[in-house]
């Protein structure tokens, strides 16, 4: 990756500390399907979980974290589904984890092996 671009964590949800709670609750529930089964992976009721904050800082890559609403704002009405991890380049967005694969991961671990597979350089 080079540093011409950007990961992009788009989840399914609104903006704000209450559509959060809800979030982590309803995934709590088992019925997340209405929720972010990426902000549920991330945070906690109380904020960014700790382990997801160091392992995102020591990436190679920035990256931003967005809601549904702030990236339909910034990027226009794409079509695609919540959550998903995108990668912003000059040429423009291109999927890097869909929404299927997020929501096959079981726990942050496995989210975060997941993201090493993807960033690792192809041989």
């Amino acid at each position: 990756m080079s540093q011409e671009e950007t990961l992009l964590f788009v989840s399914n949800s609104n903006s704000g500390v209450l559509p959060q709670i809800k979030n982590y609750s309803d995934h709590l529930s088992a019925s997340h399907s209405e929720g972010c089964h990426l902000s549920a992976l991330t945070y906690s009721p109380v904020g960014m979980k700790k382990e997801w904050k160091r392992f995102i800082r020591e990436q190679k890559i920035p990256s931003r974290a967005l809601d549904r609403e702030e990236f339909r704002a910034e990027f226009g009405s794409i079509a695609m589904t919540f959550p998903v991890v995108l990668v912003r380049t000059r040429r423009g967005l291109s999927v890097l984890i869909s929404t299927d694969e997020l929501n096959r991961c079981r726990s942050l671990e496995d989210l975060m092996n997941l993201l090493q597979q993807r960033l690792a350089p192809i041989p």
